[in-house]
């Protein structure tokens, strides 16, 4: 796809038989590795009916007493019941209000659509992150370790609800990166833009297909190899109606970190080659210092 710069994004589809990444372009994932994203084929088996019903319904309350809809009333899940960085935020400084939600809690809070959802966005991202490791300057069998165990559903697993308030009058969302390897985002409307060369370029949504942001733990796992990935910055920019029956702007998207447990992998690594991999940093610690950065008013999640 070209964006409305002439620029080029590059487009990919994952071959189900083998699990190859296959890019539109002879040149494709190297391209994709510099942008830090892609775009990606939805698997034309993959409902995402639900997704979108949470999206547009999630922050909305239930009506006491009544037959209600049962993907509203989510605001009522914090960070209380479920743990650091879950549950539902309204934010300040954006116009975004936001769930976040891990695997561990999928079958307890959602509803069982989109709990069977969430697991299916979650088995492709792993199967998208397979793909472009093979295209990577790191061994095999330190795969798994690498990336915190991600591959072994040992990681960290989070499904996230983004609603854009237009009458907020704010930015949609902060300058940021991911934290981990690799979102797997799903967009339909026009608003996301990536720093491209020191520009802000606007990323259109494409029917059928999702966004893949590579995040700062691919960035720094890879810095030294020979096939170095950039974790993209991005943002969104304020979201305005255009007229009153206009429905506000919505995104999700499964993020793959690693696990939080140091008794499952001790933190964050960076490949050097001939040598191995070496400890770079505490993930938990890490991740709460991009997560503050992003969702301040004067600063950024940029690591």
């Amino acid at each position: 796809m070209t964006n409305t710069n002439g620029h080029a994004w590059q487009k990919a589809q994952l071959r189900p038989r083998d699990g190859t990444l296959v890019f539109d372009q002879e040149n494709g994932i190297e391209r994709a590795l510099k942008d830090g994203f892609f775009y990606v084929q939805q698997p034309p088996d993959m409902e995402m009916t639900a997704g979108d019903h949470f999206a547009r319904s999630f922050y909305l309350p239930t009506t006491p007493g009544g037959d209600d809809d049962p993907y509203h009333g989510f605001a009522l899940w914090t960070a209380e019941q479920l743990g650091p960085h879950q549950g539902y935020f309204r934010r300040q400084a954006d116009q975004t209000e936001q769930f976040f939600l891990e695997s561990t809690w999928w079958d307890t809070v959602y509803p069982k659509e989109l709990a069977q959802q969430a697991a299916n966005m979650r088995d492709f991202a792993l199967a998208i992150l397979r793909g472009v490791l093979n295209y990577l300057d790191l061994p095999p069998e330190l795969w798994d370790q690498a990336t915190g165990r991600a591959l072994t559903r040992q990681g960290t697993h989070t499904l996230t609800f983004n609603h854009f308030r237009p009458e907020v009058k704010s930015r949609g969302l902060n300058i940021h990166k991911d934290s981990g390897w690799v979102t797997v985002l799903r967009s339909i409307e026009p608003g996301l833009e990536v720093e491209s060369n020191g520009e802000w370029r606007p990323i259109d949504p494409e029917p059928g297909e999702f966004i893949v942001n590579f995040g700062c733990a691919m960035e720094i796992l890879t810095r030294n190899t020979a096939t170095p990935v950039a974790a993209v910055a991005h943002r969104v920019v304020e979201q305005r109606k255009a007229r009153p029956d206009q429905h506000d702007r919505f995104s999700y998207a499964l993020f793959v970190d690693s696990s939080l447990d140091e008794t499952v992998v001790p933190g964050l690594f960076r490949y050097e080659p001939g040598t191995g991999l070496e400890l770079e940093a505490k993930f938990d610690t890490f991740l709460n210092d991009i997560l503050h950065n992003t969702y301040q008013q004067h600063t950024t999640g940029l690591y």
